[in-house]
């Protein structure tokens, strides 16, 4: 067992905050060269399994680990589901032949890289928000850790023979190959990706909703009234009451505009400093204020009020 195991490797994942499951076996799972040599590894690679739904998880990782005769294949295994399998900590059979690219000589990327293989058919299947963002922020945390400066592609590796990642996504369209620039800019934040913003209600619901736009500001509705929530009390006893209630806690990313124009619900009340409004408002509740004068105090147990009533009927 020579060379260096990443034993802290589900540790890096766990800290995430993502999903992770630790394959038995796997500190000490590697190819038959063992672990890394000094130095190494220097590039996270990217992968996509060829391989659909119906093998999603336990599957997968048991081919990988267990089945293919070229295993171990990849130290990681991202799921649909945006939940991670440790899989090995040394160096695994996952890039094949291929290269040079980013320092690494010819042939011989098994040996410089971290691989993840995530689960897509690779022919076009759209890939899940959560999967994605999911890579995002486990090539970012590997980066970091490990102190790799490199991520690439299958296909930037061996481009005469592979095509993966591709597929549906926010970095590719049908069964295209990934912009791997978009997806390595994303990674470059830290791990962090814009959330794409949820389309307005096609029809009015009574359902209460905690919004989050761009700007971090958020907002009350129940889909036929909106309301600006502008201090960290509102949005707390907001949440709460959510909770209690039985609605999701979790904001639905918005954007103002689509909130000022109406599309969540008519604005009662006031709105941030700078947006585009009315004067003032009558709130509903028999108060008249400003565009930037922030709800009048006590308002927020009217908010409680109104969402208890609606539930008790």
């Amino acid at each position: 067992m020579s060379g260096r195991y990443l034993t802290d490797l589900a540790e890096v994942c766990r800290a995430t905050g993502l999903t992770v499951h630790e394959e038995p076996g796997w500190p000490t799972r590697a190819r038959s060269s063992g672990g890394y040599s000094s130095g190494r590894p220097t590039t996270v690679m990217v992968h996509h399994t060829a391989s659909g739904p119906g093998t999603d998880g336990q599957a997968d990782v048991n081919y990988c680990c267990y089945g293919s005769a070229d295993r171990p294949i990849a130290n990681l295994y991202l799921a649909r589901t945006g939940e991670v399998w440790v899989m090995a900590a040394g160096a695994t059979n996952t890039n094949g032949k291929g290269g040079p690219l980013g320092g690494v000589p010819a042939d011989s990327m098994n040996t410089h890289a971290i691989g993840i293989e995530a689960a897509n058919g690779g022919t076009g299947e759209p890939w899940p928000t959560v999967q994605q963002d999911a890579y995002v922020v486990l090539v970012a945390a590997l980066q970091a850790h490990y102190g790799c400066p490199h991520a690439f592609s299958h296909f930037e590796w061996a481009p005469d023979r592979k095509i993966d990642p591709a597929g549906q996504s926010r970095y590719a369209s049908g069964g295209a190959k990934w912009n791997m620039d978009a997806f390595r800019a994303d990674v470059a934040q830290g791990g962090s990706v814009t959330p794409e913003p949820t389309p307005p209600p096609t029809r009015k619901v009574k359902m209460y909703v905690l919004l989050k736009d761009e700007g971090g500001v958020c907002w009350a509705t129940d889909n036929m009234s909106v309301r600006y929530l502008y201090n960290a009390t509102l949005i707390n006893s907001f949440t709460a009451m959510l909770r209690v209630f039985g609605y999701g806690t979790e904001p639905t990313t918005v954007r103002r505009s689509d909130v000022l124009a109406g599309n969540w619900g008519i604005v009662v009340g006031s709105v941030p400093a700078g947006a585009a409004a009315p004067t003032t408002y009558v709130d509903g509740w028999g108060a008249t204020i400003g565009p930037a004068a922030g709800q009048p105090a006590g308002r927020v147990d009217l908010i409680i009020q109104e969402i208890r009533g609606a539930v008790k009927s």
